[in-house]
């Protein structure tokens, strides 16, 4: 596994949000106050009865010693916000994390930091160039653009999402560039998904934590044309870094459409049953699958 960008930018946002951590512990005093939303405040004291701050601050310290790109910290910053509002209440008006309630947030959001370094680096993996045939599963508001530009009008970049207002977004941005060679569709990547052409590339870039992994990865294989290539980036594998999946699952609890982070082993196991391939990673959050054949049935 070849570190890459990504892992130093995440590990300095780990960093960050151990220490964000330990100010939420006292300024909260959560171990033994209560409060509202008792699920959410019984998650944060299973944690801390687990961590020993004098080590973790030491690892945080090391880990924040090399800062990212500026725009890095944003929606780690309003994760970090929203945890206290978390204590009050899941749907507390003062978390703005939504895809749907709060997607000009998230619109920016995608535009920089870690989601920007993730495009270019699933790019670079997938030797994306003029002509690709790219389905971008989860594709959000910026990736489409940013994808059909690569490909090119030799190409075709399809992008499928559930939120209607980051689909609007994108649709009005692809109208005003006049890519005709961009599908865009409003649908829950959960679901069957149809495709009426076969696919180069998947895609599958920070969607997998908020959807069931079997059920994108078989969306992924119905989509290739019995071989290609799916790319699945995530901020953490939780069976690579248990550790840093258990403290960023406290904040992205706090995103509506959060599930858990998934695990490489879960995507592998279900991949041998449907298909030949083979796979790799590059540093400890991208997973490249090689997809040879797809079983019949």
């Amino acid at each position: 596994m070849l570190e890459t960008l990504s892992d130093n930018v995440l590990d300095f946002v780990y960093g960050y949000l151990i220490v964000q951590s330990y100010f939420f512990k006292i300024k909260t005093n959560v171990e033994v106050e209560d409060y509202p939303n008792r699920d959410y405040a019984e998650m944060w004291r299973n944690y801390f009865a687990n961590v020993d701050y004098s080590i973790m601050l030491r690892k945080a310290f090391d880990l924040i010693s090399n800062p990212p790109p500026s725009d890095t910290l944003n929606v780690f910053d309003c994760l970090v916000r929203s945890s206290y509002f978390g204590l009050i209440h899941r749907e507390h008006p003062n978390i703005t994390l939504g895809f749907v309630k709060d997607a000009d947030l998230w619109d920016i959001w995608l535009n920089e930091g870690i989601y920007r370094i993730a495009r270019e680096r699933v790019a670079e993996i997938s030797g994306l160039g003029a002509g690709d045939r790219v389905l971008d599963l989860g594709c959000g508001s910026v990736s489409p653009l940013y994808y059909a530009d690569l490909v090119g009008a030799n190409g075709f970049y399809t992008g499928v999402d559930a939120s209607k207002p980051l689909i609007n977004l994108a649709k009005m941005r692809v109208r005003e560039k006049g890519l005709a060679w961009v599908d865009l569709r409003l649908e829950d990547v959960n679901s069957k998904l149809g495709f009426r052409r076969c696919y180069d590339v998947v895609i599958c870039s920070s969607i997998l934590q908020y959807a069931n992994v079997q059920n994108v990865m078989m969306n992924a294989l119905n989509a290739l044309s019995g071989s290609g290539r799916i790319v699945v980036f995530s901020e953490v594998f939780a069976d690579i870094e248990p550790e840093k999946a258990e403290l960023f699952t406290l904040y992205y609890e706090l995103i509506p459409e959060f599930e858990r982070f998934p695990t490489v082993s879960e995507i592998v196991n279900f991949l041998s049953t449907a298909c030949e391939f083979k796979y790799r990673m590059y540093g400890r959050n991208y997973l490249v699958i090689d997809v040879m054949d797809v079983f019949n049935g």
